[in-house]
């Protein structure tokens, strides 16, 4: 039987607060972080081939996804991409409710659909980016 020593307990908290710290401060820079709604586009991705690319931006649509593997509908809303309908036995991809931020994804794996929201425009601004080189 293995038996844990009091520095190896130690370690493993240690490690433990560090990998909550390091979420929890990601989780609060994705928040914080800005960018134009108008410049979003969701890219719907069918069996690794791109399918579409819809801009976030404007009135709200249906966009309806029929191959062999299978039937979706995916709802466009302004400055939002929601799964409304998969024929897949657990239909997760529905659970996954409206998705408006860059990199925040819709996947349903058996008909093999990715959406990925991306942004579009390069006016996200960061403090930490290089703005110029200077020789």
């Amino acid at each position: 039987m293995l038996k844990l020593k009091r520095g190896d307990i130690g370690l493993i908290v240690l490690l433990l607060a560090a990998g909550f710290i390091w979420l929890g401060a990601r989780h609060v820079l994705e928040q914080n972080r800005t960018y134009n709604p108008n410049e979003l586009s969701a890219v719907i991705t069918v069996d690794g081939e791109l399918y579409r690319t819809v801009p976030l931006s404007g009135e709200e649509e249906e966009i309806e996804i029929k191959t062999a593997l299978g039937h979706n509908i995916l709802r466009k809303y302004n400055d939002g991409i929601q799964m409304v309908y998969a024929d897949c036995p657990k239909k997760i991809s529905m659970a996954m409710g409206v998705v408006s931020r860059p990199n925040e994804t819709i996947v349903c794996v058996p008909n093999r659909i990715f959406v990925e929201i991306i942004n579009d425009g390069t006016t996200e601004l960061d403090e930490e980016e290089v703005d110029a080189y200077v020789r």
